[in-house]
């Protein structure tokens, strides 16, 4: 007689147990891509096309990368045949790419005894793109152009709108170029005002994604950095109608070859947001990579935090005549934030940031143009400001 209130008690939870789960989810997110940490709403809609559920939990996993801003991911409730119920909520996630195969679902009887669970699938996919960064112009002139229309002053006469030159009027000039003051002062001759060429130029992104030391943390916050410098330069360069081309030495080595227009822009942002660090590798190999990923006399721009053992490297594409800038990320001045005030960091910052300026006069005495960036400072400042160096020194 002691027993049977337990026997009874197993009996009416067997007899209530579950014995399929006939239940259905689909997803829904609001934007295939979005940039990262950009607020993302999705919604899973459940519904239960079985027997009825009695204490039904339905729970969905977050990736790693994803916060949670807001909403619901687990319920728990009775959900009778042919009804539905909904999960919605709100999250942002790092860069990278996330895919979702399912839910999470587990009924069991009234007094949860005996529960049966399984996957249900709802699968979805979202790629992150790197974060915006705040740079309108990078008032580059490359020494060489290629023969179209651009935003570039080639420093050849031509069609533009800053003055070049005057020369003796020919055939088929447009009369609104003639130079009267000039045919006044000479009477019967004519002169043709000419004004700069602009054209379009070649530039090739070069992204160190190495492992080059063992502060992981530091070096990976330094690459997130120099990722959303890549999107924003490649972004802006495409808009004003130059060709681009992006190679990430990580793991995997990434390539993109040159391109134009909205469907590089894609690709590069694409191929940017899978981008991640890899084991090291020698910077020489960058002398067997095809010359067509970055044509003769390109613009390259090298995103590093700068070793040693690069600076052959960047004299030999020097002597190959392309032009070389390098940003790179100042690691030295973002870890002395991080350490604790005391003579000993105090003086091993300062030999660290001696060799760094070292490597960095090196740099500039083989004709590397350098930006020594502290991430903690607008990139876009720095940027121009030594855009505007290099121009005022071929200038003159």
């Amino acid at each position: 007689m002691l027993t049977f209130p337990i026997l009874a008690y197993l009996v009416t939870g067997a007899i209530q147990a579950p014995t399929e789960l006939n239940v259905h989810a689909m997803r829904q997110i609001d934007k295939p891509s979005v940039r990262a940490h950009e607020p993302l709403n999705t919604r899973i809609n459940i519904e239960n096309q079985g027997s009825a559920l009695n204490n039904l939990l339905i729970e969905e996993l977050l990736k790693p990368g994803i916060t949670l801003l807001g909403g619901q991911i687990f319920q728990k409730l009775f959900l009778d045949k042919g009804y539905g119920t909904q999960l919605t909520y709100r999250f942002k996630a790092a860069r990278g790419e996330y895919s979702w195969s399912g839910i999470r679902v587990r009924a069991s009887d009234p007094l949860g005894l005996f529960d049966l669970g399984r996957d249900i699938s709802s699968p979805g996919e979202l790629l992150v793109l790197p974060a915006a960064m705040d740079i309108r112009s990078t008032a580059l002139i490359p020494r060489h152009t290629l023969p179209a229309s651009g935003p570039i002053p080639a420093r050849l006469a031509g069609t533009g709108t800053d003055f070049w030159g005057v020369r003796e009027y020919r055939a088929g000039d447009s009369f609104q170029r003639l130079n009267w003051r000039l045919a006044a002062r000479y009477p019967g001759k004519l002169f043709s005002n000419e004004f700069e060429r602009q054209q379009i130029a070649d530039y090739g992104l070069i992204l160190d994604a190495r492992r080059l030391t063992n502060s992981f943390e530091t070096e990976a916050s330094l690459f997130e950095f120099s990722i959303q410098a890549v999107a924003a330069l490649t972004e802006i360069l495409l808009k004003e109608g130059n060709r681009v081309s992006m190679l990430v030495l990580g793991k995997p080595i990434i390539s993109v070859f040159p391109g134009l227009g909205k469907k590089q822009l894609n690709s590069i942002m694409r191929k940017l947001s899978r981008a991640n660090q890899g084991t090291f590798l020698p910077f020489s190999k960058l002398e067997y990579f095809p010359t067509r990923l970055f044509p003769s006399r390109s613009q390259i721009i090298i995103f590093s935090s700068l070793s040693d053992g690069d600076l052959p490297t960047y004299a030999r594409l020097v002597a190959l005549g392309y032009e070389v800038l390098l940003i790179s990320p100042d690691p030295v001045a973002y870890e002395a934030k991080k350490l604790s005030k005391n003579d000993l960091n105090a003086l091993a910052v300062r030999a660290a940031r001696a060799e760094r300026i070292v490597m960095l006069k090196r740099l500039l005495k083989l004709g590397v143009n350098v930006v020594d960036w502290q991430v903690d400072q607008p990139l876009a400042t720095n940027l121009h400001n030594t855009a505007l160096r290099l121009n005022h020194r071929r200038n003159a």
